[in-house]
């Protein structure tokens, strides 16, 4: 996988020479690639040339992601499930690694607040990361505002758009929603004894997205001109999440809280925010250093709000 360019051939035996394998060996494996999606193309006397990665996340240049990380002990990979938050849930009892689970498809997604997450087959990516941080369950508001700017930062990079955070959970492009993560916790006596944070992403132009008519995709925002690398994309956001979430246990928000508000799209517009007691309109203010949305509702009252659905 990364011997192979997209600028150059390379030769079967050059490869099997460096890898210490046969050309057979080779063979077979550019075969298994080629069979995963991969567009490889091959000449006689020149050798191999990478020309595209599959519209999906791949799981041979996922593992091979997660070999690598310092965060992340393994990956679980589905074809197809009701849901990678409910797979990574069921593992937590089987050991006490990081891990992440990846799905092409999910049947039952979900976001916040139990709504329903549309996830068809190989167009998004579909994930959920499972982390170990032995941190107070209060600490959790600010995990999601580290995360975000991950994941706006890793979609901005690869695909050269840009996108807004709409606090907590949601990542936008051009007004309309990219993205949504999901964060549940296990905890006992306060303490977080591990982090379940689901993450769907739209990448490819859908049908059942276009339909919705608050929802978008990558490929959609960034236009026919930028190439949609998927496993560029992958290699962006899990350096990304590994940097961020090592900031998020080492550092406090005041060293990103400048540039979480440059990306952020709520303020300076009026909001419809619903919280466990009832809703009400206002404009947020600012965020506070424990991650808070501090908001000036439509009587005069500045509110400090820790849980809510926000609307634009």
């Amino acid at each position: 996988m990364s011997l192979l360019d997209r600028e150059r051939f390379i030769s079967g035996q050059n490869i099997a020479d460096m890898l210490g394998v046969s050309r057979t060996s080779v063979w077979k494996s550019i075969k298994v690639l080629k069979e995963e999606g991969y567009s490889i193309e091959s000449v006689t006397n020149k050798g191999y040339h990478l020309k595209n990665s599959p519209t999906y996340v791949n799981p041979t240049a996922l593992s091979m992601l997660i070999s690598q990380s310092s965060l992340f002990d393994r990956v679980e990979y589905f074809k197809t499930t009701p849901s990678t938050q409910k797979e990574a849930f069921s593992m937590l009892p089987e050991s006490n690694d990081t891990f992440v689970v990846v799905a092409e498809e999910q049947t039952e997604g979900r976001g916040r607040f139990d709504r329903r997450w549309d996830s068809p087959g190989r167009t998004g990516v579909y994930i959920s990361l499972v982390l170990r941080p032995d941190i107070p369950i209060s600490d959790i508001i600010r995990f999601n505002l580290f995360i975000s700017l991950a994941i706006a930062e890793s979609i901005d990079e690869a695909f050269g758009v840009e996108t807004g955070i709409k606090w907590p959970n949601d990542i936008y492009i051009h007004g309309k929603k990219v993205c949504g993560f999901l964060t549940e916790v296990v905890s006992e006596s306060g303490i977080i004894n591990a982090i379940v944070c689901g993450i769907g992403i739209n990448i490819f132009k859908d049908e059942t997205v276009g339909k919705i008519p608050t929802a978008i995709s990558v490929e959609e925002a960034a236009g026919t001109h930028v190439h949609m690398d998927l496993d560029l994309f992958m290699k962006t956001f899990m350096g990304n999440i590994e940097m961020y979430y090592n900031r998020f246990l080492s550092e406090p928000f005041s060293r990103i809280r400048e540039t979480w508000i440059e990306k952020s799209v709520i303020f300076g517009r009026q909001l419809r925010i619903t919280e466990s007691g009832g809703t009400f309109h206002g404009r947020a203010l600012g965020i506070t250093e424990a991650g808070f949305l501090e908001v000036l509702d439509d009587d005069g009252n500045i509110r400090k709000v820790i849980s809510a659905d926000v609307e634009l």
